[in-house]
């Protein structure tokens, strides 16, 4: 049993140090990919993810198919964090209001968003799949869930405060239903579209 447990104390720092990365790798698409960034390298199923710990500066990025044919090769810098598109999908960041939903006009931009043949009504914004490298604007990154209520928060004089979150697409979508399902005045039915 002693020798389990020396096991498995290695494996739990390397995961914990894994939650604490500043950096989503995200592998939102259909392909296994090979990422080497600076000197670590990372298989990526496809739909695969991984929180990794980058310093603040320069960084290197190579992106190579499983056959080991280079697709993306970059440099990019890293201020706090972000995210690190591999498989250049769609991502978008959901801004939504803690408070009085009276205030949603004065604090959100919201409007209409199509993906395929479906309408959303809210603070959408699509961050550009060009991009391998985006750094954080965001509250709650692709591991992390909207919060539930404010309960714990320092809210502002006015009573509210708008929080972003990160998704894939298609959990952005699932999102959206389960928070429309729910009555949730982030995906209420909005004003008539044009």
């Amino acid at each position: 049993m002693r020798s389990l447990s020396l096991l498995l104390i290695p494996a739990c720092l390397w995961l914990s140090a894994c939650e604490k990365g500043n950096v989503d790798l995200d592998n939102a698409g259909s392909m296994t990919l090979q990422v080497m960034v600076d000197e670590l390298a990372y298989d990526m199923p496809p739909r695969s993810y991984a929180r990794i710990k980058l310093a603040e500066g320069p960084h290197k990025l190579i992106v190579k198919d499983s056959s080991g044919r280079v697709l993306e090769e970059a440099a990019f810098r890293v201020a706090k964090g972000g995210l690190i598109n591999v498989s250049k999908a769609n991502y978008y960041i959901w801004a939504d209001l803690y408070g009085d939903a009276a205030l949603r006009p004065s604090y959100l931009k919201e409007d209409w968003l199509e993906i395929g043949k479906q309408s959303f009504f809210g603070d959408f914004e699509l961050l550009d799949p060009g991009l391998l490298y985006v750094e954080q604007k965001w509250d709650f990154g692709l591991s992390e869930d909207f919060p539930e209520d404010l309960l714990g928060w320092n809210v502002q004089k006015d009573k509210y405060l708008v929080r972003r979150k990160l998704f894939r697409e298609p959990d952005l979508i699932q999102a959206y239903y389960n928070a429309a399902r729910q009555g949730d005045p982030a995906a209420a039915p909005p004003p008539a579209k044009p």
